[in-house]
């Protein structure tokens, strides 16, 4: 009970300071996973390492030191945040990732040369949720309801269709995405900045959040259509909540550097909150 009633002391001490000191200053920047991923189509590019990629990635790490974010989220799991500090001590030291995967992750190329730009002391908050599905999700479950959910996700994975079979069932959808990434490879030779101003355009989030999320419901596919729409507002809303656990009540602005499918959604959840104010990150990367 004493435990419960300081958390609840320093949240309405929270409260009135985002109350009285007006509202906090967030920017989603979505970006294409820069080394390997998971997703159905990779975005890498082969060359980032290269003298040149890597003047472009400094101009956009310029444009965003500017904006002056008092946190830096990342789309990676909490339970990997001691190795990101250790990579972001290690590079505050000159001492870049061994491992090939995280020097061309843009948690790295981004987040972390970001921070060290501004000379944060606690480089990266990681802030992503990945869905349990079984996989280890019970052995870690905190209560029943993590239980249920997890088994919930895992017999709705059993539903899901190949991408082959959901987009000859939702030709729309096999538009949608086959454009976007005709445009997608058309920007590979533009600049990382260019890139980033491109698919951070009205346009370019909300289509991928059709085809990554209310897509599903087009044709109910499978049957199951508003289950695995909801499903990804579900982690989204995880995500969301992790980057709300974060935040400090010194916190004036934040950035989040997430994976561009996400952006819309948690854009749309935060733009009605009375202590946040949604900023447009292309508008970082142009004007400031």
């Amino acid at each position: 009970m004493k435990k419960l009633i300081i958390l609840f002391f320093i949240f309405f001490l929270s409260n009135i300071t985002f109350a009285q000191s007006g509202r906090i200053q967030i920017a989603f920047l979505g970006v294409f996973h820069m080394g390997e991923s998971p997703d159905y189509k990779q975005g890498s590019i082969t060359d980032l390492l290269s003298a040149e990629r890597q003047k472009q990635i400094q101009e956009v790490v310029d444009d965003l030191s500017k904006f002056r974010p008092d946190k830096i989220f990342v789309e990676n799991t909490p339970d990997t945040q001691p190795y990101w500090n250790e990579v972001y001590k290690n590079y505050l030291n000159g001492i870049k990732p061994i491992e090939r995967s995280s020097e061309y992750n843009e948690i790295f190329q981004l987040g972390i040369k970001l921070a060290k730009k501004l000379n944060h002391p606690i480089g990266v908050t990681c802030v992503n949720f990945v869905q349990p599905d079984l996989t280890i999700g019970v052995r870690i479950a905190r209560n029943k309801v993590d239980t249920l959910m997890t088994f919930y996700s895992h017999e709705l994975e059993l539903k899901r269709p190949s991408y082959d079979e959901y987009f000859l069932r939702n030709p729309s959808v096999k538009k949608a995405f086959n454009d976007y990434i005709t445009n997608y490879e058309s920007w590979k030779s533009q600049t990382i900045k260019q890139h980033l101003l491109n698919l951070n355009s009205e346009q370019s989030i909300s289509t991928l959040h059709y085809f990554n999320i209310t897509g599903w419901m087009d044709t109910n596919t499978n049957g199951f259509g508003a289950e695995f729409t909801a499903k990804e507002y579900y982690r989204n809303s995880k995500i969301l909540q992790n980057i709300l656990l974060s935040v400090s009540p010194f916190d004036r602005k934040l950035l989040v550097i997430i994976g561009g499918g996400h952006v819309q959604v948690l854009k749309d959840m935060l733009k009605t909150h009375p202590y946040f104010e949604v900023v447009d990150a292309k508008k970082i990367l142009s004007d400031l």
